[in-house]
């Protein structure tokens, strides 16, 4: 497959106030550095011990055996190289969806891989990419979906039937086959493509991403992300695997603090830190004995009902002496809550806010990367990291990057529009119409409803005669004799303006493509689609242009071989 890579600015979908200020200032930033260059990032001091690193690797270790997950060599040798003092990790991370939706989920982890690779050259020791699979999501409605773009060019949306919105992780959510009629979705998936039964790319591709009967959405993850991305080095992580260590963590973040300061404090300091540069957060603190506005989620209990059922997640709030849990009139203090962290480490999550905070106290990272959402509130965390003694980690924007196939160039052709022309209108482009000439047939049949129409009428005062009705009948009938005509001349116009104009079908596929649902498509498409199209040599095709950083808009221009059964689609 060649490609071809197309530049565009950063801001083609627009930027926030503080990806602005952040994509100005770059490494020189004031809340956290956000360097463009790999290079602009500096080898951290350790902090972890030999002992501190062995329990964490075990615990991965114990995890992947668990879920029977094999790593590749190259995942396989960067995991064991945490070991060693020195070594540290390229963090990023996502919710899972269904079939490992959106594409961006995708694009962070090669991403993670690429920088890890030259991180590792530059400093002349092992780099690791880990991907946080975000498996204690609990907004089910939000991944149990993924859109695809039919044979007419329209969005359709495949959904796992059964899951609804509830407080129950992501995680601890199993797929049943009968439930969640596995079976009909495949063959509807199959049907989207419109590919034979057999067709090898479309099978692996399920094969990949499909949830198997048993597993959670986070599983399928884990396992189709090893397989793609694990021989580029990408160890993936759920957060059950090391729950201990994340929970030790946590519960003396809680509860500690320098100069008396307490984690709230910190977090508030954030947000005066980004107003005075003209800021906002992104993720206020807020007070939930206020009441004005909802308080952020900054630490969850997972509440089960019985021994080994299923959790349910309550969110714990800045309020009264330290936290208040929803629910419940009381409130907890630093100190509080920190002990119950610790003497019950299974039970408890962080939200947000604080995960990056413990994230950083149990690996050794180097660098983030996130999309300028997440950047939003990464950039809040300056005075609590500088609290608890940590560094301002680097927050690497993840690359943005639009998939364009031949088709789309087409239709692109076709409507006379460039990309960022369409991709600016986020899916209402229309190009300015301009006069065509009618077909001659169009212009003779518009001649003969009208002479058809006299013709009738000129009986109409003799046909009177005989009777007045008829008169009246005699109009009518000639009217619909023209209307009739007419209606052929609309279709004929409608064809003509399809395929001599800028037809419909073009610019629906250049706006559901390039803008699904007037959203950016690394948000909306996956990257099943691209695999069952293209097979794993999309893969090779995405790594190949994959940059460890870009500060702009990228457009991956795919070109496949043709293949002997493919034609133009005009």
């Amino acid at each position: 497959m060649k490609t071809r890579l197309q530049h565009l600015p950063a801001d083609v979908f627009g930027l926030s106030d503080v990806a602005r200020a952040a994509l100005a200032a770059g490494k020189d930033f004031g809340p956290l550095p956000v360097p463009t260059n790999v290079k602009d990032i500096a080898r951290p001091a350790e902090f972890l011990g030999v002992d501190e690193r062995r329990v964490l690797v075990d615990s991965i270790d114990r995890g992947l055996d668990a879920a029977g997950v094999r790593l590749p060599v190259a995942a396989r040798d960067g995991l064991e190289a945490l070991r060693q003092e020195g070594v540290t990790c390229v963090i990023t991370g996502q919710q899972p969806g269904f079939l490992c939706s959106p594409l961006y989920s995708l694009y962070k982890a090669l991403q993670a891989c690429r920088a890890a690779r030259e991180l590792s050259e530059r400093w002349g020791t092992p780099v690791v990419p880990i991907f946080w699979n975000h498996a204690d999501d609990h907004d089910i409605a939000e991944v149990h979906h993924a859109w695809q773009i039919n044979l007419n060019l329209d969005l359709q949306k495949i959904t796992l039937p059964g899951l609804s919105s509830g407080r129950t992780p992501v995680g601890e959510i199993a797929i049943d086959g009968e439930a969640q009629s596995l079976d009909a979705l495949r063959a509807q998936l199959r049907g989207v493509f419109g590919k034979p039964d057999g067709d090898a790319d479309v099978t692996d591709a399920l094969d990949l991403f499909f949830p198997r009967d048993g597993e959670s959405l986070s599983r399928a993850l884990t396992r189709a992300f090893t397989e793609l991305c694990g021989p580029y080095g990408l160890v993936v992580c759920e957060p059950d695997w090391i729950r201990p260590l994340l929970s030790s963590e946590l519960g003396r973040i809680v509860s500690s603090g320098a100069h008396d300061a307490t984690l709230v404090d910190a977090l508030r300091a954030g947000e005066a830190e980004l107003a005075a540069l003209g800021l906002q957060a992104a993720i206020p603190v807020g007070d939930a004995d206020a009441g004005d506005a909802p308080a952020a989620a900054l630490v969850y209990r997972h509440d089960r009902a019985t021994e080994g059922a299923a959790s349910v997640r309550v969110a714990l709030r800045a309020g009264g002496e330290g936290f208040r849990l929803d629910g419940e009139q009381g409130s907890r203090t630093p100190a509080e809550l920190g002990s119950l962290i610790v003497d019950a480490p299974r039970d408890w999550s962080a939200g947000a806010i604080v995960r990056p905070l413990v994230q950083d106290a149990v690996f050794p990272t180097c660098a983030y990367i996130g999309g300028f959402g997440e950047l939003g509130y990464h950039a809040q965390l300056g005075p609590a990291r500088d609290a608890l003694g940590q560094a301002r980690t680097p927050f690497l924007p993840r690359v943005s990057l639009t998939l364009v196939d031949n088709e789309t160039r087409l239709s692109l052709q076709r409507i006379e529009a460039d990309l960022e022309t369409v991709m600016r209108a986020t899916g209402s482009f229309r190009p300015v119409e301009t006069e065509t000439e009618e077909p001659a047939v169009v212009q003779a049949l518009r001649g003969v409803g009208e002479d058809a129409r006299a013709a009738l009428l000129e009986h109409r005062s003799e046909l009177a005669k005989l009777e007045p009705a008829l008169a009246i009948t005699l109009k009518k009938t000639a009217q619909h004799v023209q209307h009739s005509i007419g209606k052929v001349i609309d279709k004929a116009l409608r064809v003509h303006k399809n395929s001599a104009g800028k037809g419909a079908r073009h610019i629906r596929r250049a706006n559901s493509m390039l803008v699904p649902r007037d959203t950016p498509q690394e948000r909306v498409l996956g990257p099943f689609a691209f695999i069952a199209r293209f097979g794993r040599d999309f893969m090779d095709a995405l790594w190949s242009e994959m940059p460890s950083a870009s500060t702009e808009h990228l457009v991956l221009h795919l070109e496949p071989d043709a293949r002997p059964d493919e034609g133009d689609d005009s």
